[in-house]
C-alpha cells in the first residue's frame, strides 16, 4: 500500500492511497462469496458457487461496488496508522483516481490543534463587590411585594396598583389584516411598576404599566410605542405599535408590615435580622458565582487574543448543530418547534445555521482552550469522583421527573452520554477554578509555599542537588 498525504489549508489531510492487487482480489473474493449468499445460482448451494461463476452471473460492476466497502473497512484504520495523522473524526472517500491500479483518494479531518502562549502568567485584578444594604433592603421588598394582598380601591391607579385593562394592538402603516394584528382584545392584569424598575422585558412593550396611572375604571386610552430596531424579538425590531386600553378595575395592592411577625411567617426565622443575614449570606453566594464567572470569561478573553487554534469546518458544524439542538430545546419549553421559530423569523435553516456560526464558533474555541489547559494541568476525575457525581445527578433526575422521563435516563446509550457529559462539566468547572487561581496569584503562592516545606521539612533530603531536581519536577508538573 502506497500512501501519499497532501495537508490542507482548512486543517484536513488528502489521502492518496494506492491498494495492492493482492488486497483488492482477496475483497472482491469475499464480497462475491457474500453476493452469492444473497442471489440463487442454479447448480450451487447458497455461498457455494466458484468465483468465476458469482462473477457472471452477478457482474464485475456489484463484486467491484460490494468489495469497496469491505475494503474500505478494512485498510481504512490501516491508512490512518500508516499515514501517522490524529482525526478528529472520520474521513470519507472523496474519489477512486484510478481502477488499475485502484488509487483511492481520503479526505480526513484532524484533530484539533491548541497552542497556548504562557497560560501560567496571566494575570488579571480581582475587585470584589460586596452586597450593599439597598440591595438587601429591595429582596425584602419583592418578598413583601408577593405577599401583598390585593384590594379595590376608589381612586385613579397609581405606582404599585393591580389594574386589570382590555388591552388590544396593531401595527400602524400596515394593511393586511393578518400582519397587522399584534394582541387580539383580551383582558389582562397589569402591576403599575416602579420608575426605578428595570421594565425591559414588561409586556406588551417596555414602560407599559407606567402609562396607566391616574386612570379609573371605564377610563380608555389609546397609547403608541415604537420598538427599539436592535429589540430582542427580530420581528418587532424598528416597528411603531398602537394599543388600545380599557381600565376594568383598580386594585390596591396592601404589603404585610415589616416586623417579627412577616419574618416568623416566612420560615425558621425569629427576627427580621434574621431574615437580613440569611438574605445577605444568600446574595453573596450568588455575587460570588457571578463574579467568579465574569473574572473567568475575561481569563478566557485575554487567552483568545493570544492562543492559536486549528480546527477543521467539520468541528464547527457539529458545534452549529449543537447550538441549534441547545435552541430547539428552549423554544420547545415555550410551546413552539424549530419550523414555527424559523417562520417568526422569516428565515430558512440555512440562513439559521449561518447566524449562529460566530457564537458556535466562538463557543467552540473557549472550549478548546478549556480542553487544552485541563489536559496540560492534568485535571481528571477518579473512578470515584465520577460515581459520585453520577449518582448526584441521577437522584436529581428522578427528583425533577417523572418516573417513565427518568426511566429513559438508564438506557445505556442515554446513561453514557449523560456520564460523558458530566465529566465534561466537572472537568470544565474545575479547570476555570484553576484558571482562577492562576490569574489571581494564588496558584503561585501554592507551588511556592509546597517549594517551602519541601526545604524546611525534617524529612526531606538535605542534598542541595537532590532539594533543587524536586523543585524542577514540580514546576513541569
Amino acid at each position: 500500500m502506497k500512501i501519499e498525504t497532501q495537508s490542507l489549508d482548512d486543517h484536513q489531510v488528502k489521502l492518496v492511497v494506492e491498494i495492492d492487487l493482492d488486497i483488492l482480489e482477496n475483497s472482491k473474493r469475499k464480497a462475491a462469496k457474500t453476493l452469492a449468499k444473497k442471489v440463487k445460482i442454479p447448480g450451487f448451494r447458497p455461498g457455494k458457487a466458484p468465483y468465476n461463476v458469482i462473477q457472471k452471473h452477478v457482474g464485475d460492476s456489484a463484486i467491484f461496488e460490494n468489495a469497496l466497502d469491505i475494503l474500505l473497512e478494512d485498510i481504512y484504520p490501516k491508512v490512518i496508522e500508516e499515514a501517522e495523522v490524529d482525526p478528529y473524526g472520520p474521513g470519507k472517500l472523496e474519489n477512486i483516481q484510478t481502477l488499475d491500479p485502484l488509487v483511492l483518494e481520503f479526505l480526513v479531518p484532524l484533530a484539533p490543534i491548541v497552542k497556548l502562549k504562557n497560560y501560567q502568567d496571566i494575570r488579571i485584578n480581582f475587585e470584589k463587590r460586596d452586597v450593599t444594604e439597598k440591595e438587601i433592603d429591595q429582596v425584602i421588598a419583592g418578598i413583601r411585594d408577593d405577599h401583598a394582598t390585593i384590594e379595590p380601591v376608589d381612586r385613579p391607579a397609581q405606582e404599585g396598583d393591580m389594574v386589570y385593562i382590555i388591552l388590544s394592538g396593531e401595527k400602524k402603516d400596515v394593511t393586511e389584516k393578518e400582519k397587522r394584528v399584534l394582541i387580539e382584545e383580551r383582558s389582562y392584569p397589569v402591576i403599575i411598576e416602579k420608575e426605578e424598575v428595570d421594565a425591559s422585558s414588561e409586556f406588551p412593550y417596555p414602560g407599559f404599566s407606567r402609562n396607566l396611572i391616574g386612570l379609573s375604571p371605564k377610563d380608555e386610552k389609546i397609547l403608541e410605542h415604537t420598538f427599539s430596531e436592535d429589540y430582542e424579538f427580530d420581528e418587532l425590531g424598528g416597528v411603531t405599535s398602537v394599543y388600545s386600553v380599557k381600565i376594568q378595575e383598580v386594585k390596591g395592592r396592601k404589603l404585610p408590615e415589616l416586623n417579627d411577625d412577616f419574618a416568623k411567617s416566612l420560615g425558621d426565622y425569629e427576627t427580621i435580622e434574621d431574615l437580613r443575614i440569611k438574605i445577605q449570606i444568600s446574595l453573596e453566594e450568588m455575587a460570588e458565582r457571578e463574579q467568579n464567572k465574569e473574572y473567568e470569561d475575561k481569563i478566557i478573553d485575554a487567552l483568545l487574543e493570544t492562543t492559536k487554534i486549528k480546527y477543521p469546518p467539520q468541528m464547527l458544524e457539529h458545534e452549529i448543530d449543537h447550538f441549534i439542538h441547545d435552541l430547539e430545546r428552549q423554544i420547545s419549553e415555550m410551546g413552539m418547534n424549530i419550523d414555527l421559530y424559523l417562520k417568526s423569523k422569516d428565515m430558512d435553516i440555512a440562513s439559521l445555521r449561518e447566524e449562529i456560526k460566530p457564537d458556535a464558533e466562538d463557543r467552540m474555541k473557549r472550549n478548546l482552550i478549556l480542553s487544552e489547559i485541563a489536559k496540560q494541568e492534568e485535571i481528571t476525575l477518579t473512578p470515584e469522583e465520577i460515581e459520585e457525581k453520577t449518582q448526584q445527578t441521577m437522584n436529581e433526575i428522578n427528583q425533577y421527573y417523572s418516573d417513565a422521563e427518568a426511566q429513559k435516563f438508564t438506557r445505556k446509550e442515554v446513561f453514557e452520554r449523560l456520564v460523558q457529559w458530566i465529566v465534561t462539566e466537572e472537568i470544565t468547572t474545575r479547570t476555570r477554578e484553576r484558571l482562577r487561581k492562576i490569574a489571581k496569584g494564588e496558584e503561585l503562592i501554592s507551588k511556592e509555599e509546597k517549594s517551602e516545606k519541601v526545604k524546611t521539612s525534617p524529612e526531606s533530603n538535605d542534598d542541595p542537588l537532590s532539594s533543587t531536581d524536586d523543585e524542577n519536577s514540580t514546576e513541569k508538573k
